[in-house]
């Protein structure tokens, strides 16, 4: 008896289950079956654009139109672009700019059925990708060459490198990806100091290449200043450490325990410099050389404290060859290094919250780089902006700095 009823129950849940499976089958039919297509577009007008144009038309009234498709060319290839029936317009994008051709457009029904086509012909102006082009400069920089862009389009593209071989052929090397960020250049590295052939292409999304921009150039020596020479210069108006630490702590090659760094007091304050309208905490070193810096890292206080209490979040980094009489009153004749640099967490985690990748950005040390044009110096000046904690004290481990010692 038991076995009947299973088996009865079992039998309906099929029927059920095969009544909606049908069901589903039936809802992705067209509810409209036919073979009328629908009418074409009209009133069709182009305006054309950087790297494609904008068709706008007046869709058809039939009720079953779905969509509107586009065809033309793009690097050789047939490709389509579709547009919903709710919109007028469609967007055609990845050309370069000349690349002029007719374009055909159709409507098409949810039966399957496409109109006549209607023609329109676009005339895309130069496109982002070539423009993109037309800034960059290829310059000498420390352990290879650093590539200028200006990125207005926020073109997302790949930057591929080039350097050449024993036989004088040009070699792929390296690449760097840009999108929508601030940065207006990049640096390959990993370079002998050499004088060698360089080029770049740029890549678009849609697989368009650039011309080559070629330089012959001297990568520059890179080398990590030796922290046997470092000094603290301790001015009037830097803050002095507290809690047992001292500003030699951040030279001291311990990068794992924090007290061994730098930490200043939250209740203190002191003078007001400009270009500042407020006190901030900050600390001054010798580098014991003079130098033309190609970058430095500083490495936060961490065992649980990463991107969080006294670690910097906002900072910056002045420099100068010969410290003037006024230092400790005035940043007159200082250049600033970095100016409002940022720390960003990887994971946007709330504050007290870690991932392993912030664990592993800590631990590897925040790292800027100066600008290739930015003058010898020998003295440097660190202020703390801001905070994690939003304090006005400060908490570092370590620093190091890299270049090319001029004397």
């Amino acid at each position: 008896m038991k076995r009947n009823i299973y088996y009865i129950l079992f039998t309906s849940l099929c029927l059920v289950f095969g009544v909606w499976s049908c069901e589903e089958e039936e809802g992705k039919k067209p509810l409209v079956a036919d073979n009328t297509p629908p009418d074409p577009i009209s009133e069709v007008s182009v305006s054309n654009q950087p790297g494609g144009a904008r068709i706008s038309y007046s869709i058809p009234t039939n009720d079953d139109a779905l969509y509107v498709e586009a065809t033309f060319v793009r690097n050789g290839n047939q490709v389509t672009a579709r547009s919903s029936i709710y919109k007028n317009f469609l967007d055609i994008e990845g050309l370069k700019g000349g690349q002029n051709q007719e374009v055909e457009i159709v409507v098409v029904d949810r039966s399957d059925n496409k109109s006549s086509v209607v023609k329109a012909a676009i005339e895309p102006q130069r496109s982002p990708i070539e423009k993109l082009f037309d800034s960059f400069e290829l310059i000498e920089d420390f352990g290879g060459v650093r590539i200028r862009y200006n990125n207005e389009d926020n073109v997302r593209a790949e930057l591929l490198l080039y350097a050449k071989d024993e036989n004088g052929n040009l070699n792929y090397q390296q690449s760097a990806f840009i999108e929508n960020d601030d940065k207006d250049f990049h640096i390959y590295r990993g370079f002998p100091v050499e004088t060698n052939t360089f080029g770049v292409v740029a890549v678009d999304r849609w697989d368009n290449i650039t011309d080559t921009i070629k330089a012959e150039l001297l990568p520059l020596l890179e080398v990590e200043l030796d922290k046997d020479f470092w000094v603290n210069v301790n001015l009037p108006s830097d803050e002095p450490p507290a809690w047992g630490t001292q500003t030699e702590g951040l030279w001291d090659l311990n990068y794992t325990w924090w007290g061994n760094g730098l930490h200043t007091d939250a209740n203190t304050s002191g003078p007001t410099i400009l270009p500042y309208d407020q006190y901030y905490h900050m600390f001054t070193i010798d580098l014991g050389v003079t130098a033309k810096l190609s970058r430095f890292k500083f490495f936060q206080r961490v065992n649980g404290w990463q991107y969080r209490h006294g670690n910097p979040r906002r900072f910056e980094l002045w420099g100068i060859d010969q410290l003037p009489d006024n230092a400790s009153e005035s940043f007159e004749g200082w250049t600033r290094l970095v100016k409002d640099g940022e720390v960003i967490k990887p994971s946007r985690l709330p504050l007290g919250e870690l991932s392993e990748a912030d664990i592993a950005q800590a631990a590897s040390g925040e790292e800027y780089v100066f600008s290739i044009d930015a003058p010898n110096v020998r003295y440097i000046r660190y202020v703390t902006l801001e905070t994690w904690s939003g304090g006005t004290f400060m908490h570092l481990n370590e620093l190091e700095f890299f270049g090319q010692i001029e004397e």
